[in-house]
């Protein structure tokens, strides 16, 4: 590491990043804590430019217009300077925290950076989560308590080439999702999340924000494994799509998720 460069902690997401900050400053570490954007489990991603990631978010998933953001490019340039030596916080069964680290090393282009990996912590959270499968589950006290800290090392060069021909593959494959799988992430279809939305819809009809409330405690619960977490945005737009094709019954004068009522198609139900 440069003598002159300036430690900084990274992580993908501002909640993190806060939550992270807060462990440190609990530590008596004052040091900077950058947290980047942009949710790169979906979407284009050759490159994941932020235009054409924006218009492929408006086209193909018609976001709530509520949580339609740009995704801001300055984090991952102050990240990835050359002026600091990066100390990057990652939970790898996220896939969102998994795709937004393989960009990061892919961005470093083999520079030395230190690495936290939380993936497969043997820890129960103060919420009784054990092994949390994500960084956006664990509090300020359970990242101190995990000793989480003590986890910092360096990510190896031959470390950081297969993370970044990781990546190059799936930048190649530029699918609309990203999931893990095994441990590694791995493209799929848009319509992955399709069977597990129409299981979850009710035959009566109930507020789309509430379907996916429960689709998603579903995925990060109720599943083996656990933690398979995806977006809001992308469950909205499939429940949109899915209502366009019949496979859910959907009314509303839109256009976010609560302005929307869904429900399994009666043609076929029985009395």
């Amino acid at each position: 590491m440069p003598g002159e460069a300036e430690v900084i902690h990274v992580a993908w997401g501002a909640s993190r990043a806060d939550t992270i900050r807060d462990a440190l400053r609990s530590q008596g570490d004052e040091a900077r804590v950058i947290a980047l954007s942009g949710d790169l489990n979906f979407g284009p991603i050759n490159p994941p430019d932020p235009d054409v990631r924006h218009a492929w978010l408006r086209a193909v998933l018609r976001p709530d217009p509520y949580a339609d953001q740009r995704e801001a490019e300055e984090p991952w340039m102050e990240a990835t300077s050359t002026r600091v030596h990066p100390v990057y916080w990652v939970c790898m069964s996220d896939a969102t925290e998994h795709a937004s680290f393989l960009e990061f090393a892919f961005r470093m282009n083999g520079r030395p950076f230190d690495i936290i990996d939380a993936t497969a912590l043997d820890f129960v959270t103060r919420d009784g989560v054990r092994r949390p499968w994500s960084l956006g589950i664990m509090r300020r006290e359970d990242i101190i308590a995990s000793r989480l800290r003590d986890r910092r090392r360096v990510f190896s060069r031959s470390e950081c080439n297969a993370a970044a021909a990781r990546w190059a593959a799936l930048r190649s494959e530029d699918a609309p999702l990203r999931i893990v799988r095994n441990g590694r992430l791995v493209s799929a279809p848009l319509t992955h999340y399709d069977a597990v939305l129409i299981a979850q819809a009710a035959t009566d009809w109930e507020v789309a924000a509430r379907v996916i409330g429960r689709t998603l405690h579903h995925l990060a619960v109720e599943v083996d494994p656990p933690g398979q977490g995806v977006s809001d945005i992308v469950l909205f737009g499939r429940i949109q799509a899915l209502g366009d094709a019949g496979n859910l019954e959907i009314q509303g004068p839109g256009p976010g998720m609560r302005d929307y009522e869904i429900r399994k198609p009666t043609a076929g139900l029985t009395a």
